[in-house]
């Protein structure tokens, strides 16, 4: 019965010149040997010429036929910043960290999300990355094999005949120990390879293998058969999380969500994402041909899943056993600020409490962490860097869970007492497709309830007083106190919506909006604030704060009401220092044009990146990192001017702004802001949080 295999595809791209492939000319050393003088060690090599220095770079590799195997790095394109090189997997067992710590000089700011598009983005790849490998055959023999990364989730990424190709010309050249072959790394690899006319031999290790362990151990969650097509997606909506056992019809580089542990009906390889993670975290991770098959039966069932060695079992198990396992799994609990349901007013952002600790802590726990955190940073900075806004409490959101009923599954009850049910529900605890499916509904009657007409007449009273027109369309933004904390971020979590006071009050619900026609439908208070409060259960806000062990008990939703801004020129998010890389404090400033979002941009869009050097509170140097690919080539969506009127701008508000936080040991606190070039050229701040950053 032959076994799933791992597929790849070969590509056909025009041979380099040697200078492309080398990186530098006949005789210079290679950029690995000038590292080496710099670091006193090797941390890669631009060639493999024989079995010494081929076990050198290795690790070995403990599978059924794999011996060794070391990660390369092969330019996709003439101007990549380092040539073909095989790095010392002894040290680096990621891509990304190696590219960080070795060329961190050529890859200024490189984030994770930056790595992807790195080396699998298809039209804006770098690098092709991958493995080579020493594999044994049924004969005794070995030889050695390449293997050539792409996005399983992705139709529009899968490797081309002309890509592997490519790698091949190049790795061909620098690795001469033969014999040499592509090896595919997924099912979707070997069936497109299968029409492909290539000039160099295959092998497909996964003939003669039925099964193999990869991290051994038992992993407590239930079963969810995922196609890998769908992976992506069912990320996205947090379809399943740290208590689900995902088994998948192919083997995907990594999979971005903590899981209890995989098995996929293709074999991975020893360095994978994918293996490596699962490996640091001690969760069961396995290959088992036909799993989909295999295993179809405990599709939904909370169970004990076990990779071991000899082969892999599965038993039924209970939830106080798997909860148990999944307590060891996750971070230390967050602890949320206590919400403050008694204060009621609607308070402007320059008034909210915040010359001191307690008073700033009183004001998240009225009004929300994000809302609390721009009236304090906007009575302390320029009024042209501000917006205008006030502040909803979470009473308002109490009374509303507390005091509005509804049927669901034949069963009236308040939202808050079903939310109590439900928390207690063994059923919701363990099954993600049952939470997701009430959660759903919860937020869909959430959103059609009625609203207290005298919240709503407050509310827009306010926006009145504060606008002084019924005509002015503005945000109502989430501001939960699970949110913009040191230790629980959440950015992106909740939502936010446009609203528009005329629309409420014209005595219809038919459409435009009397606020902007280009809105076919009217855009109501009662809808703003169904929208956002419903949005504190959706499943992936749900899901992340399980993660963190966050009481959902203790959450409440405020609301921040701000100006909408329309046609804006750019929306900017900057960093007072690089958020991934300790020790960096260059300022980052990810850009984009337009509204076109920089937090989740669309695919295929590709977002500015630039650091700034910071010396006395003004921008000494600009680098620039990366370009959009919706501005002309050649061209950026923010100039040097406007880099350096916001550098100086964020170097105050960084002197100024009170983080009253304490950083763990080997922690340091940076900003995170988020602003905006207006249409008339305005540049505004409209939220700022603490990020923690580890040094060590």
């Amino acid at each position: 019965m032959p076994l799933s295999r791992n597929r790849q595809k070969p590509i056909l791209v025009a041979v380099l010149w040697l200078f492309a492939l080398t990186g530098c000319p006949t005789g210079a050393p290679h950029d690995c040997e000038t590292k080496a003088e710099e670091l006193g060690f090797a941390p890669c090599t631009g060639t493999i010429e024989d079995v010494e220095t081929w076990e050198r770079f290795s690790i070995p590799a403990g599978q059924v036929d794999l011996l060794r195997a070391a990660k390369h790095m092969v330019p996709s394109v003439e101007d990549a910043r380092v040539p073909t090189l095989y790095v010392d997997s002894n040290r680096y067992l990621l891509h990304y960290d190696f590219i960080v710590e070795v060329f961190g000089d050529r890859f200024p700011g490189l984030t994770p999300v930056d790595y992807v598009t790195l080396v699998l983005h298809p039209t804006e790849r770098e690098y092709y990355t991958g493995t080579i490998g020493q594999y044994l055959r049924t004969d005794g023999s070995t030889l050695y094999g390449f293997t050539v990364w792409d996005d399983l989730t992705d139709p529009e990424a899968a490797l081309t005949a002309e890509e592997a190709t490519a790698a091949w010309e190049s790795i061909s050249e620098t690795f001469t120990l033969r014999p040499l072959v592509w090896v595919p790394v997924s099912n979707r690899q070997r069936d497109i390879a299968r029409s492909w006319d290539v000039p160099f031999p295959m092998h497909d290790p996964a003939d003669d293998v039925a099964y193999e362990a990869y991290t051994q151990g038992t992993g407590y969650g239930t079963v969810r058969l995922v196609p890998v097509e769908e992976l992506g997606a069912a990320i996205e909506q947090a379809s399943f999380g740290f208590r689900d056992l995902l088994v998948l019809d192919d083997a995907p580089l990594d999979i971005e969500r903590v899981i209890a542990g995989a098995v996929t009906a293709a074999r991975q390889n020893e360095l994978s994402h994918l293996n490596v993670r699962s490996a640091a975290r001690g969760t069961p991770n396995c290959y088992l041909r036909d799993a989909f098959e295999a295993l179809a039966e405990w599709e939904g069932q909370l169970v004990a899943l076990t990779c071991a060695q000899d082969g892999l079992t599965v038993e039924e198990t209970t939830l106080d056993e798997a909860e148990a396992w999944w307590e060891q799994l996750r971070p230390e609990p967050v602890a949320v600020p206590e919400p403050d349901l008694e204060f009621d007013g609607l308070t402007p952002l320059l008034e909210m409490p915040s010359d001191s600790a307690e008073e700033r802590t009183a004001s998240g726990g009225r009004y929300g962490s994000k809302a609390a955190a721009l009236g304090t940073l906007y009575q302390r900075i320029d009024p042209d860097l501000q917006l205008q806004g006030f502040g909803v409490p979470f009473s308002y959101y109490a009374a509303f869970v507390e005091g509005t009923s509804w049927t669901y599954e034949e069963q009236e009850r308040t939202f808050a007492e079903t939310l109590s049910d439900w928390l207690a529900d063994e059923a919701f605890e363990a099954d993600a497709p049952l939470r997701r499916s009430r959660l759903e509904a919860l937020r869909d009657a959430m959103e059609a309830a009625a609203k207290d007409p005298a919240v709503v007449a407050a509310l827009g009273a306010q926006i009145e007083a504060v606008w002084g027109t019924d005509l002015k369309m503005v945000r109502f933004r989430s501001s939960s106190n699970a949110e913009d904390g040191l230790s629980f971020g959440g950015a992106g979590l909740y939502d936010s919506t446009s609203v528009c006071l005329a629309d409420t009050t014209d005595g219809d619900d038919e459409g435009p909006s009397h606020c902007d026609p280009d809105q076919p439908n009217e855009r109501t208070i009662e809808r703003g604030l169904g929208k956002v409060w419903s949005s504190l259960w959706a499943m992936a806000a749900f899901e992340e704060r399980a993660w963190y062990g966050i009481d959902h008990a203790e959450v409440a939703m405020g609301v921040l009401v701000n100006d909408r801004s329309v046609h804006e020129q750019a929306n900017l998010v900057v960093f007072t220092g690089e958020p991934a890389l300790p020790g960096a404090d260059d300022y980052v400033v990810n850009a984009q044009t337009g509204d076109e979002s920089v937090v989740s941009p669309r695919p295929g869009q590709v977002v500015e990146k630039s650091l700034l050097t910071m010396s006395g509170g003004e921008v000494a140097s600009i680098e620039r990192v990366r370009a959009s690919n919706l501005v002309p080539a050649g061209t950026w969506v923010i100039d040097d001017d406007r880099l350096r009127e916001l550098g100086a701008a964020m170097a105050d508000i960084a002197g100024l702004y009170p983080v009253d936080e304490e950083p763990p040991d080997g922690g340091v606190v940076l900003l995170d802001s988020e602003w905006k070039v207006l249409e008339d050229g305005r540049l505004i701040v409209k939220q700022i949080r603490p990020f923690l950053r580890m040094e060590e």
